[in-house]
């Protein structure tokens, strides 16, 4: 009876244990083969990064001045931006034919235009952080609110780790959260692809000298579009690591897999994609996105 006692105390005390595991989610393997694997840098790991979305259009002919800015905050603040173009609304994003036959939009691009309000306010419209209300924001007010932004202290560390098999054309993602700051509201992460360099028609109606050719007075057809999303990786929203409220320290560490193939069928150069990863804390009760807390960006490919 002692022998059988002792054993239970032991369960008891294993059990209440197992409820207080700081990080309760065992990662799965992503099956893949013939891989290109790339680290996050983590000399940068300490630098907080804002994201800036730029909500766009290809027949919107005032869109190209916003992606100017873009990457004029992008190159003023090295390595602390994360920039994304979002294809979005029924006006200016739609294929066009036979000028206009690309299509970037994306579901999520076309679920945050609706809940952020940028499209219906008229593009180019965008968001720093998601933090500032209201959601959408000219492009003239994109370098002070990244100021502002850059100003308060890092809230939490992304380490990001891709798997790229090109043969399955999938990849898997391995994420490390580290919170740096506490917070009330519930913690989530989504996953999102973007592609730089792509090379398309876009309608502009102040086009600049080194644009090699314009064709019926306002569209260059050898446009490059950088930070294009492409395609989510675990839904519009992403997943809750964590109810609120989250304590500093916290840690959490998940793995996601995901095709890359087709991205509604439009060609894509892998060396030129990256994964963003945009941890956000959302007001449960409001349902209202707070803010978001960092931001990490890393090439599939070297």
């Amino acid at each position: 009876m002692k022998k059988l006692s002792v054993i239970l105390i032991l369960l008891v005390v294993i059990v209440a244990s197992c409820d207080k595991v700081k990080n309760p989610i065992i990662p799965k393997k992503c099956n893949l083969s013939q891989i290109h694997v790339v680290d996050s840098n983590s000399a940068t790991l300490d630098v907080r990064k804002v994201l800036v979305q730029d909500y766009t259009g290809h027949t919107c002919g005032n869109c190209p001045r916003a992606a100017e800015d873009l990457e004029s905050i992008i190159t003023a603040h090295p390595g602390k931006i994360v920039g994304m173009a979002v294809h979005a609304g029924s006006q200016f994003s739609p294929p066009k034919l036979p000028d206009f036959p690309e299509d970037f939009r994306t579901t999520a691009g076309s679920q945050w235009d609706v809940e952020f309000g940028m499209s219906g306010a008229g593009l180019p419209k965008g968001s720093v952080n998601w933090a500032q209300s209201p959601y959408a924001q000219p492009r003239t007010a994109w370098a002070g609110l990244v100021n502002t932004q850059l100003a308060s202290a890092q809230k939490a560390k992304i380490f990001l780790k891709t798997s790229l098999d090109t043969v399955q054309m999938a990849f898997g993602v391995d994420v490390k959260v580290t919170m740096t700051q506490a917070s009330n509201y519930d913690l989530k992460l989504v996953l999102v692809v973007t592609e730089d360099s792509i090379v398309a028609r876009q309608k502009d109606y102040s086009p600049p000298p080194t644009a090699t050719l314009v064709v019926n007075g306002d569209e260059i057809p050898d446009y490059l579009f950088m930070h294009v999303l492409r395609s989510d990786v675990n839904g519009t929203w992403g997943d809750v690591l964590k109810e609120g409220p989250v304590a500093s320290g916290f840690q959490i560490s998940k793995t996601y897999c995901a095709n890359v193939n087709p991205w509604g069928g439009l060609r894509k150069n892998l060396k030129n994609c990256a994964v963003v990863a945009i941890l956000y804390a959302k007001d449960a009760s409001s349902g209202l996105v707070k803010e978001i807390l960092q931001v990490e960006k890393l090439y599939l490919k070297k």
